[in-house]
């Protein structure tokens, strides 16, 4: 311990002469559960401070929670790319990372601030404080600690311990105002002798409150700014009133607004927003990219541009403005914190998807060009995108061939198109296999039986006959066989509609369901496209096969 206090004493003095280039932030949460979004908007401002002042990002663990919570988080941010100067999993030079490790550290400041006269043991009973809570909500007052136990005489407190009494520690709240100077809401004037009473330092368990243990803390740990949200903003009064009384230079404070659902209440687990983007690995398994995520969370009063506002048709960026395109980088560049809005911001599901559509097609681009600029195949090696799309989509659709196939050059070039060709339509990788969205044929193709019955549906209600379908569907094959653009084959299979005598729209409902299995849904030539005429050819071959087979079977019976 007497390491400690030299160590305590060495920094006092450096903090001192500190400036603004030796930033040093922490993302603390006190997780309870998962990772909600709330945490990482408050995990990138502070990365986004520390890059921009060429400072250290630091993980600290307040860890009331249990060890899968811990996991969750660490995943997270390993996710989101936000990675760490200093933490739990890696190290550094102010250890422990974890906050229950300095407990004897906890118990021994606030016996130190006893031993000054600014603290008090408590020995008031669960009972007592439950009847004084219930008695002032009775006669309509807040509830806070009458103070009994500060007059205690010495004797008295040492009688009390002598004879083994539980107790708390409580700090002595002055007299006094205590204002908060705050980089985002400014000056914010407290009262906590009035509101509050003497709070709790040290529990009868020995375990220090939040208060006390923050405070410990980020001093023995260098911080510099802590920035958090605005739920802590009434606390912070304690904690200056700690530093001061301690006689620690206290960092500086920058509180976040509270982010609310869209029917205007704090987000929170009843939200309906929450299910949808509410916890992080909520998004990362349906496979939104974490630079959409970063980008969206941005435009929540991130402090990473001026103006927030953004509308479906904001391709043009603006220097000054959000957009959707914003890459990390340019979150970096942007970030100010003096630009941090102080209303409370609207959480919008529908602006992450926009940022997830443009990213997505941003990276399926970049992955086309990869693949056709790598002209070696011996040393081909699949980009990440790529990599995780087909991972993805065999977790979902195992037998399928993109999930079964090897990431040769020429596989990947031809899913990379196929990504292309969905551009504006996908903003997570779950689009790509929910039924809703109507993507899953392009991973499975469809069986030839079901579409065959599908077939003879629509020839039962129409004048066609088996032998038209199948005269249709070997003209089709043949016409795409001998074309390789968009452009021909639309004509191609015009043309083959016109040669049969089938109505175009019985023609296009049969070839739609040899494609996709579905008798409705986009356009044929898009199928096309979106499948490659190879696939399509072989589709139309297999469904094919099993109209003669019904044909068959009728004209035996």
């Amino acid at each position: 311990m007497m390491f400690v206090l030299r160590r305590h004493v060495y920094r006092s003095v450096i903090r001192l002469v500190r400036t603004i280039s030796n930033v040093r932030v922490r993302f603390a949460p006190s997780p309870t559960g998962y990772m909600h979004i709330g945490g990482l908007r408050t995990a990138l401002i502070n990365k986004l401070f520390a890059l921009r002042h060429s400072g250290k990002f630091i993980l600290r663990i307040e860890d009331t929670d249990q060890a899968s919570a811990f996991e969750d988080i660490v995943r997270c941010l390993r996710w989101a790319g936000l990675d760490l100067d200093e933490g739990p999993t890696i190290g550094g030079n102010c250890e422990p990372y974890v906050q229950s490790q300095r407990k004897e550290l906890h118990a021994r400041i606030a016996h130190k601030l006893v031993e000054k006269d600014a603290a008090y043991h408590c020995f008031c009973s669960v009972a007592r404080l439950e009847l004084l809570r219930n008695e002032q909500r009775r006669r309509g007052e807040t509830p806070r600690y009458d103070n009994r136990c500060r007059t205690l005489t010495r004797s008295d407190v040492a009688e009390r311990l002598r004879a083994g009494q539980s107790y708390a520690i409580r700090f002595k709240v002055p007299n006094k105002k205590t204002t908060v100077t705050d980089m985002v809401f400014g000056e914010v004037e407290f009262n906590m002798h009035d509101s509050e009473g003497d709070f709790i330092l040290l529990k009868s368990d020995g375990m220090p409150v939040y208060h006390l243990a923050n405070v410990v803390d980020d001093h023995y740990m260098d911080i510099t700014h802590v920035i958090r949200g605005v739920e802590w903003l009434s606390s912070t009064p304690k904690h200056l009133l700690l530093y001061e009384t301690l006689g620690w230079l206290p960092p500086r404070f920058a509180h976040l607004p509270l982010l609310l659902s869209n029917s205007g209440g704090k987000l929170s687990k009843r939200s309906p927003e929450f299910g949808l983007v509410g916890q992080v690995r909520s998004l990362i398994s349906n496979g939104y990219l974490p630079s959409a995520v970063l980008t969206w969370l941005a435009s929540i009063g991130s402090g990473a541009s001026h103006n927030s506002a953004v509308t479906s048709d904001s391709h043009m960026p603006d220097k000054t403005q959000w957009n959707p395109q914003l890459q990390f980088s340019d979150l970096v560049s942007r970030f100010d914190l003096n630009q941090m809005n102080r209303q409370n911001v609207y959480i919008s599901p529908d602006i992450l998807r926009l940022c997830g559509r443009v990213h997505f097609d941003k990276f399926a681009a970049e992955a086309l060009a990869h693949c056709c600029g790598s002209h070696n195949t011996s040393t081909y090696t699949s980009c990440e995108f790529l990599s995780h799309v087909r991972s993805f989509l065999r977790d979902h659709f195992p037998n399928s061939p993109v999930s079964t196939e090897s990431c040769t050059g020429e596989n990947d070039r031809r899913l990379a198109e196929q990504l292309c060709a969905l551009r504006g339509r996908v903003a997570c990788f779950s689009d790509l296999v929910n039924p809703e969205q109507g993507f899953c044929f392009m991973w499975s193709p469809p069986n030839p039986n079901t579409c065959a019955d599908l077939i003879t549906s629509v020839c039962a209600v129409s004048t066609v006959q088996l032998s038209e379908v199948v005269n249709l569907l070997d003209r089709v094959m043949a016409a795409l066989s001998s074309t390789d653009n968009s452009v021909s084959f639309k004509k191609c299979i015009l043309d083959s509609c016109c040669a049969t005598g089938i109505k175009q729209p019985d023609a296009m409902r049969i070839l739609r369901t040899c494609l996709s299995g579905h008798e409705t849904g986009l356009p044929v030539v898009e199928l096309v496209q979106l499948l490659s005429i190879s696939e399509a050819i072989s589709r139309i071959r297999n469904t094919r096969d099993e109209v003669i087979r019904y044909g068959d079977l009728r004209n035996r019976g």
